[in-house]
């Protein structure tokens, strides 16, 4: 066994497995999966985009991440929305503009940090060049691909109140729809073939000139153009002057795990104090799916969240109390509220955004957890360039003064969690997920599910689900409706969905080799799902 790629986009994982074929370390199948990802599910992450990376290194106990989130242009400012702002979505905590302007066109654009991210990762780890890591993508982009299911139902399934269709999406730019739209002027259908014969020429630019060329070169003179003639907040220095983030992972520990996630403004230490809480209960004793079982997750879930709506932001203008958000005494505090029948409040739940994740491990023990993203996507294409940009202003505050307030060089509060268990100093676990604040959910009940329950990679991601962020208890159709009562006469807010699988309670990816076992794969059945095997 020479390695495993768990992700949602098969043909994508199928590019990492042949790296690994090849001779290729995870760390080369990562990269080369990365891109393929950007160019068939162009939707969920791109080059315009933004992420986080874990990294462990077998060899010399290298243990990281690199992050890479979007950053506020220089041009925004604190107050520049809040006249204007209408409140948040009914179930998504978006803010509501009644021109759209966080969520679609160029005033929703954040500097990309993703081109720079993974020449960093690619400068320290990888064994393979550059171009040749690229060269995959660019063949799919000028090839084409499939139209896949997921891709059609992101974009033309029912918006929450207030957020723009699919269609409207799509549409916002000429450019845009002339790329993503078919000869008919509408959304692919499934199967159809896709070709972007501009992405190819934009990843093979990049692959020659290096990804500088996306900030300073040919490529970041067009972009930055581009954004500067169309009323966006980014500058060409903005572009210039871009910077990842390396640094040490978040450490907790979950029943003689070691948990490593990833540092604010991620959520890695949400996701650690959730799970921190529930180690205060006996959580395998309770029969997996019951209402005692979920009535605690959901319970944990909203304490967490309400830390995290208190605390979390970006270190780098904020103080953010990782060491007390994490510490087990907090999570006994919350433990004794849950025990006296402390409930959720009055919170909004917040369905996925546009995001995509990657597990990888190789046979020497290195592994790789990296979410990236576009948030939605703002509906922008540069003319010729082949791919959209984010829209990550919609998740900052447009009230000054607090943790997530818009300021310049500034990156908002992110639901992304690359997560890595390890035992005995390496990792056991690699886990991950796309999809907004449900991101934390889907990585915590993966975990629980496997680690409490016993149950397999596939059963741990593919197990009914809830989401939880201080407010209503969501819950999939395949949660019994016996459950779901009871939940209520606990006095939980249940919205039980109609859907068994529900794509909007995000996608875990789970790689799981527990000790003395066999490697496993788990990709989540919710929308795509793809683990490619290196033999």
């Amino acid at each position: 066994m020479k390695g495993v790629i768990v992700c949602p986009q098969p043909r994508a994982a199928d590019v990492g497995a042949a790296i690994l074929n090849r001779g290729g370390t995870a760390f080369d199948a990562v990269l080369a999966t990365a891109f393929a990802q950007m160019v068939c599910d162009p939707f969920m992450c791109g080059v315009g985009g933004m992420g986080s990376l874990q990294y462990f290194r077998a060899a010399d106990g290298a243990h990281g991440m690199i992050d890479f989130h979007a950053r506020a242009g220089a041009k925004v400012r604190p107050d520049m929305w809040t006249a204007d702002f209408k409140g948040r979505s009914e179930i998504s905590g978006y803010t509501l503009f009644e021109d759209q302007r966080g969520e679609l066109g160029y005033t929703a654009i954040m500097t990309p940090g993703t081109v720079r991210g993974f020449a960093a990762f690619h400068a320290q780890f990888c064994k393979m060049g550059w171009a040749e890591l690229l060269a995959p993508a660019a063949a799919m982009a000028r090839t084409g691909f499939a139209i896949t299911p997921f891709y059609r139902d992101f974009l033309t399934r029912k918006p929450q109140p207030g957020l723009p269709t699919g269609l409207e999406r799509v549409k916002k730019t000429a450019a845009s729809a002339a790329l993503f739209l078919n000869a008919k002027g509408a959304i692919h259908e499934v199967g159809e073939h896709f070709v972007n014969p501009d992405m190819a020429r934009t990843i093979e630019r990049i692959a020659k000139a290096g990804p500088e060329d996306f900030y300073v070169g040919e490529l970041g003179q067009a972009i930055a153009a581009d954004l500067a003639a169309n009323g966006s907040y980014i500058t060409a220095e903005d572009l210039k002057n871009y910077r990842v983030r390396p640094g040490k992972p978040v450490i907790g520990s979950y029943r003689g795990f070691e948990v490593a996630s990833n540092p604010p403004p991620g959520s890695g230490a949400v996701l650690i104090a959730m799970l921190n809480i529930l180690e205060n209960f006996d959580l395998g004793r309770c029969p997996p799916g019951s209402a005692d079982h979920l009535d605690l997750v959901a319970r944990a879930m909203g304490a967490a969240h309400l830390d995290r709506e208190k605390w979390l932001g970006d270190p780098d203008f904020a103080d953010v109390p990782v060491a007390e958000m994490i510490s087990k005494e907090r999570a006994a505090m919350w433990a004794g509220e849950i025990r006296k029948g402390w409930l959720p409040g009055n919170r909004k739940g917040e369905p996925p955004s546009c995001t995509t994740h990657l597990s990888v491990m190789d046979a020497a023990g290195n592994a790789v957890s990296v979410t990236h993203t576009l948030g939605t996507g703002a509906g922008v294409v540069t003319p010729g360039l082949g791919f959209q940009y984010n829209n990550a202003m919609k998740l900052f505050d447009p009230i000054p003064g607090r943790k997530n307030s818009m300021e310049p060089g500034k990156a908002r509060t992110t639901g992304m969690v690359p997560t890595m268990l390890l035992k005995g100093g390496r990792p056991c676990m690699v886990v991950g997920a796309p999809g907004g604040s449900v991101i934390i959910s889907s990585v915590l009940t993966s975990i629980i599910n496997i680690i409490d329950f016993g149950m397999s990679a596939v059963e741990g991601v593919s197990f009914p689900r809830i989401h939880c962020e201080g407010g209503p208890v969501f819950c999939e159709a395949r949660v019994q409706e016996d459950v779901v009562a009871e939940l209520a006469r606990r006095g939980h807010e249940v919205r039980h969905s109609p859907i068994s699988y529900d794509p909007q309670m995000s996608r875990a990816h789970v790689i799981w080799r527990p000790e003395g076992g066999r490697w496993q794969g788990g990709a989540d059945p919710r929308g795509g799902g793809g683990v490619a095997w290196a033999w």
